[in-house]
This record gives C-alpha cells, structure tokens and sequence, in this order.
C-alpha cells in the first residue's frame, strides 16, 4: 500500500500541481518566503466529517465549493453562487432569498478507512487523500481565480477507478423555510432539469419569477486522472444554460497547468500586500485564514459579502444583514491593505442607492435616505422613524442607524485611500442619512436637540428616545461632514447638532441604551456603545470619559448569559482601543470556543462576520489610526515579545512596517501614498533617529508629526544597528496548522 500510494503521488499531474513555484513565491526583499510562511498556517485534516462547519472551502469571490462528508463513504462537493437568488416580490428572506444549488458526490468503490485533506493558503488550493479497502483515491480542487470555473481532480489507484461522480440537486426555495414560519403562498420554484449537451452535463433550475440558474459540468481524462470542471451561471430573464455549458467547455480545452497559473498568479499577489506575524500560532494561523476566506469570498466587481458568501449552508439568515453582520465583515480589509476587496461594499451602496430614498416614509423623501435590517442587494428595506412613534412599525423598521453606520465604512475606503472620487459619492449620501435625523429631532424644554423613538439593534426592548446607537452615529456623521464640507449650506445646522445634542443617556452602571431603556439585561451586540468602538469618537485618550468607558464596559461584560461570538470580538476590540492587550487577547482565546474547526462560525446557520471581525481585533493589537494618529504596537499582549508586519494600511493613506523584539520596538517605517500630514506615535524607546529626509517634530506623550510628500517613506528607530532585523516570520508557541479537523 505504501508503495501504491508513493507512486500515486509521484504522478506528473501531481507532481506539477505541488511544486510549481512562481517567481512570486521566493524569498522577497524583506526576508519573507511566503511559501514558506504560509504553509505553517495551511488548514489541516486528519478527517473529513459530515459537518460544514469541519470542511475545507475554496472560492473566487463569486462562486465556490465546501468539501465534507455527506456520510461516512460519501465526499459532498456542495457548490455556491453568491447572486443565486430568487426574484420575486416579497420579503428578503423568503421571496428574495438565497437559493440552494446543489452537491456533487463522489462514492468510492470500497469502504473508506482514512480521509485527509489540507487547504494550501499560498495556491489557494485543497487536496486529499481517500484511502478504503479498496485501494486511493487522491483528489485536489481548486475554484479559478480568473474565470467561474471549479476544477476537482482525481488520481486513483486499480481498486478505485469505478468511484462514482454524480450532481445531487437541491429543492430551489428560500433555506429560512427550515428554521421560521412560510409565509401564506410561499412554494418552492419548479423541480429541477438534468439533461446533456453534448459532452457537458447540466442542471437547469427554472424560478418562477422569470429566467433560471444552470449548474454545468464535464469531464476529462488524463493518462494519469480524472480532471471535472464545474459551473455555475444565472440569468434572471432567459436561459443560462448556455452560458453555464460554453464555460465548462471551454475550461476543459485549456491546459489545466496554464489555468492553476493564473490562478495561483493573482493569490501570489494578493497575499504579499500586507504581512503579518505572531508568536501565537494559533492566531496567526487564525487571521491568515480570514485573508483567505475574503478574498475567497468578495471581490471588487462582484457581489458584496452576505452572511454565508459562496459557501452556501441551510440558514435562517439568506439575505444581508447591516445593524452590525456586514459592517464588521468587511472591517479587517482596510488595515490588511485590500481596498480593492473592501470596494466592494461601497459598489452594493452605490448600486442600491435609488432605493435607500425609497426606503424613507413619505414625508421626508424630499431630502433623506435610510437603510432597514434586511435587505437584498438592491437594498431595498423600508423604515418608519418619524417625530411621533409609529406603533406599527417592527423593531427593524426602527432602526435608523444602520445606514449611517455603513457610511462609517464608505469613509473608510476614502481615508485608507485619500481618494477624492470616494470622497465625492459619499458626501450626498451621507449628507441623505444625517438629514433624516435633522427630519426627525427637535429641541426639547433643556435646549437641547432629542431624537425621537428608534430601536438599538438586538437589545431585548430596546425601543427608546434618545438611543445612543443613533446619538453616537448622529455625532460621528455630523462631524464628518463638516471634514468634508465646511461651507455647505447645511453646515451650521451640524455644528448646531454638535454643540447641543442632547448628552449620551447614562446612569450609576454607565452608557444606557436609551433615554427611556436602562442597560439591565444580558446583551450580545454593543450598540449602546458604538461611540467607543467602531467610531472611537468617545475613547481613551480622553481622561474626561475613562470612567464612563470603564464603567459602560463592566457593566456589559458582567452580563454575558446571551453573548455570541461577536461579543467577544467586540470586547477585544474595545480593550485593544484602550491598549489593554492581554485582556483582548483574552477575549479572542475565548471566541475560540465558538468558532468551528474551518474557522467558520454559526447560529443556527452560518454569520461570517464574527471571525472576519476577530482579525480586525488582532489587527487592533498592532496598529491603530482612529482619530488623525497614527499608533504602532498600542495593545501587545505582554507575552507577546516578537512581533513584525509590514504594510499594514492606515488611515491617511500610509503603508506601516515595524518590527518588535524582546518586548522592544525596533524600527517603523512609513510610507506615504497620498502626502497627507502624519502624527505618529511609534513606541520605540531611547533617541529617536530618522533615516530620510523629513523633519520629524516631537509632540506630547510620545508622538511626533512629520510630512511626507507622495511616495516617499522613511524609517524611525533608536539604534542603527537595529535596522539590519527584517520583517519576517518570528518564532512560534504552540504548534502549527492547527486549524482544521484534528483527531488528537
């Protein structure tokens, strides 16, 4: 056996498959050899189970494939299209909700006795090895890069050549039918279509709102495997079948060799532009995987994140979420320097705009725009918040803030870019959110400006005038236009907000939810205080509000019974904006009891949000630039005694580096991408020297300013010597690839 298996190995397929190497893989300038770096954070199986949240994924940004076990001698290739999505008219849940497609299985002939599997992270491929009491099966997959193909190949030994292959359709209806009440005439659309054309194999999945999703595939056999070439299209006006066979046909003409290069080629660039590493293997490993999974996931260009991206799962949560799901999956991307996946969103905001006015009740569509819970991508989700309290509208419908809490991201693309296009299309549409607020308030007997009834999102009854969910968004938005636009007309009506908004509702526990609801019952979203984090316009470094923070903070965490797993990411988070490092990674150590073995998450059905929001917190551990300054090293866990990154992005547009040894900081470097002022704080201890040429003027407790012109970059440290350390990956606790399925 042991011999049969070296010689499957050895096959050229394979061979070629392992080992190609890119030029971009060697060892870079910095010392970095990704490769290298990133195999000791590959996923590693000792098992394939029937759980998706125990399988190993891949994806391009559209579609992708999660590989599990449909039972104990079945591999399940369950396939995913991010716009699968039904059309009709209702409710984003149910009429236009995500549909399932379907699973290929692949039974061996014999009994299975060992299944392994790793998700190589560099290639952004997976492979495998089946072994039954018949003979091997190896297989590799991979969802190209450049073009909806998924390619699945197979190198069997005598025993296994008759394995079956064959595509399992799912019923096309809304996957919320498993968990809540149908809606009164809700049916699934019509059964299912196999039929052939030609070489190609193809399920056609008619909708009845109009047009049809096809799922295509074919074969082709090699002297030493078995390649399929797999396909998704959807067309919800006419057929798709077309389209969906012409891709697999023409996937299976080309040398597969060339299509895994150019596949590999656009990882092999993505990766590098940013790196980070820790000591603790475990995170490392952690945040790597979730670079993996966005760009897996979300693309510029293509459908923006939901909860489950191209990993399609039953759930009851098969639309877009934005009272936190959405904002906090795409927070990492700014910092890891991936502004091209984070446009994403911005391109959802921007395609959806029309309706955003639409969503507003009546009165106040001449000036305003709003955003409910749950919508589709043509974020259509109506509101009713008007000055009196709506007694029919839901506890959704009263959310006013989620829009303007999305915008907060918008202006995050334009501050990690300094791009003035951003800039424009975000003005008017943020200018719309705040409006809605100026709609809304009035100034009561204490001259001050109150809002009226609105919903802080997820807290048990959390209807309430004065919601400081909507004061702290109300705040950070009138002060951001401002930044934007001094002079506009509106101008002294936000700097009216700002000078006599009504004081965030508090008591002897802290921040309130609201003016008229107490913080008193156990609480997984931290709505109440989003001034803290994300918009850090109340933090820290203001001696006046430590109390508040510290107050507001125990009282939430002292109430844990109905915690998820984003209340820990989101207690991280706080506690890095703070700089207290080791009780954030405190935090993370505990999300870890949620998270599954792919590092997937789930409540009822899969929420991707809460690990994506994890690597913002360890970014948070290293960098942070809330608030115009730039701050290296602000939260390292006290264990944490060697640490290097290197182009992590900032606010201002600057690209960050800096390496830590012994517990100490030896060099930052910055680069400016757009010339804009710089105030720093770089935590490096002794005389600080610079290497470039600009002028570097000390401030109060320990920052400095500079000014950079576009492009040009310098080098902070204390001791020459120190600059010979690179970057680079740093000696590890614990033990590597420790994510995945493990046996032991």
């Amino acid at each position: 056996m042991k011999k049969l298996f070296t010689a499957l190995f050895t096959c050229s397929s394979i061979i070629a498959f392992a080992q190609n190497k890119s030029a971009s893989s060697k060892q870079s300038t910095t010392g970095i050899n990704w490769q290298k770096f990133l195999s000791r954070n590959d996923m590693v199986y000792d098992t394939l189970t029937t759980k998706w949240e125990e399988g190993v994924f891949t994806g391009n940004g559209l579609i992708g494939a999660m590989l599990y076990m449909k039972d104990s001698n079945t591999l399940r290739l369950e396939i995913g299209r991010s716009d699968v999505v039904d059309n009709r008219e209702g409710t984003p849940a149910f009429e236009k909700a995500r549909l399932p497609i379907g699973h290929f299985e692949l039974r061996p002939v014999g009994k299975i006795l060992k299944n392994t599997a790793r998700l190589d992270l560099w290639n952004a491929e997976a492979n495998g090895t089946i072994v039954t009491d018949k003979g091997t099966i190896q297989w590799r997959t991979a969802t190209l890069s450049q073009t909806n193909v998924i390619v699945f190949e197979t190198t069997v030994s005598n025993g296994e050549r008759k394995f079956q292959w064959q595509f399992q359709p799912e019923v096309s209806i809304s996957p919320r039918t498993k968990y809540r009440k149908i809606p009164d005439g809700y049916v699934a659309n019509p059964r299912a279509i196999l039929a052939t054309s030609g070489a190609v194999e193809y399920c056609k999945q008619l909708m009845i709102s109009g047009g049809d999703y096809t799922t295509a595939w074919t074969k082709k056999n090699n002297a030493s495997s078995t390649i399929y070439y797999l396909s998704v299209a959807i067309n919800k006006k006419k057929s798709s079948t077309e389209e969906a066979v012409q891709t697999v046909s023409n996937a299976a003409k080309d040398n597969l060799q060339q299509l895994l290069n150019v596949h590999r080629q656009w990882w092999h660039h993505y990766y590098p532009q940013s790196f980070i590493s820790l000591p603790d293997a475990r995170l490392e490993s952690f945040y790597w995987i979730q670079l993996y999974k966005l760009a897996s996931a979300a693309r510029e260009g293509k459908p923006a994140l939901d909860l489950m991206g191209p990993w399609f799962r039953y759930t009851p949560w098969p639309a877009y979420w934005f009272n936190l799901n959405i904002q906090l999956t795409y927070s990492s991307l700014y910092a890891a320097n991936h502004l091209d996946v984070a446009n994403s969103l911005v391109q959802l905001i921007d395609n959806g705009k029309e309706n955003l006015n639409k969503n507003v009740p009546a009165a106040y569509r001449h000036n305003a725009l709003a955003l409910g819970r749950v919508a589709t991508s043509d974020l259509y989700s109506p509101i009713k918040v008007n000055t009196l309290r709506d007694t029919t509208a839901s506890e959704g419908e009263l959310e006013l803030g989620d829009l303007t809490w999305c915008f907060y991201y918008y202006w995050l693309q334009y501050r990690y870019t300094m791009d003035e296009s951003v800039k424009a299309k975000l003005f008017p549409l943020l200018k719309g959110s705040i409006n809605y607020y100026l709609d809304v308030m009035a100034k009561e007997e204490d001259g001050k400006w109150h809002l009226p009834y609105t919903y802080s999102p997820e807290y048990p009854g959390g209807t309430t005038r004065d919601c400081n969910y909507d004061l702290s968004l109300l705040r950070w938005g009138c002060e951001t236009l401002l930044k934007v636009n001094p002079n506009d007309s509106l101008a002294p009506r936000w700097k009216d907000v700002l000078t006599n908004l009504t004081n965030y509702p508090t008591d002897t526990n802290g921040l309130r939810i609201g003016r008229d609801v107490a913080f008193s019952k156990s609480h997984r979203h931290y709505s109440h205080m989003l001034m803290i984090h994300s918009l850090c316009i109340m933090n820290w470094e203001q001696p006046e509000n430590r109390s508040l923070i510290e107050k507001s903070l125990q009282h939430w965490l002292s109430l844990k019974s109905e915690f998820a797993g984003f209340s820990f990411t989101g207690s991280a988070s706080i506690h890095a904006v703070m700089g207290q490092g080791d009780t954030a990674l405190s935090y993370l150590n505990q999300l870890f009891g949620y998270t599954k073995p792919n590092t997937m998450y789930l409540e009822e059905g899969p929420v991707i949000e809460t690990p994506l929001a994890a690597a913002t917190s360890i970014q948070e551990l290293l960098l942070q630039s809330w608030g115009d300054k730039i701050r290296v090293f602000p939260a390292v866990p006290s264990s944490w005694k060697n640490l290097s990154f290197e182009n992590l992005r900032t606010e201002g547009a600057f690209l960050i580096s800096a390496v830590r040894k012994d517990g100490e900081t030896k060099w930052v470097r910055i680069k400016s991408l757009a010339g804009q002022p710089c105030i720093i704080h770089p935590a490096i201890n002794g005389k600080l020297q610079v290497k470039g040429k600009a002028q570097l003027k000390a401030l109060s407790n320990g920052d400095y300013s500079l000014q950079l012109k576009k492009g040009e970059e310098v080098v902070l440290y204390s001791n020459a010597s120190d600059l010979l350390l690179k970057a680079d990956a740093v000696k590890q606790e614990g033990r590597n690839n420790c994510w995945g399925k493990k046996t032991n």
